[in-house]
């Protein structure tokens, strides 16, 4: 009887866990989205938006478009690149 509470309390803890860890990556998600973006606009606006205006030339849209593009690709290989690193790599 004392080892199926045991058990019990065990997996509780590591439903418990599961949740935690789930709500931990979401978390984590949301503001790496954030900082993404904030860093594309700050970053690709100031190096593709020299005169800023009512609307956007084509050639500040294509270098945006590029700039958001790169990074992202970048990004992507980092973040790969670190989960190798960590075991949870593929």
């Amino acid at each position: 009887r004392d080892l199926t509470i045991f058990k019990t309390f065990l997996a509780m803890d590591a439903s418990k866990e599961a949740q935690i860890r789930q709500q931990i990556q979401h978390e984590m998600n949301a503001a790496f989205v954030q900082e993404f973006y904030q860093t594309v606009r700050d970053k690709c606006f100031k190096a593709c938006v020299t005169k800023p205006g009512t609307s956007l030339t084509s050639s500040e849209q294509q270098c945006l478009a590029k700039c958001c593009d790169r990074y992202q690709e970048a990004t992507e290989i980092v973040t790969k690149s670190t989960l190798e690193m960590s075991g949870y790599g593929e």
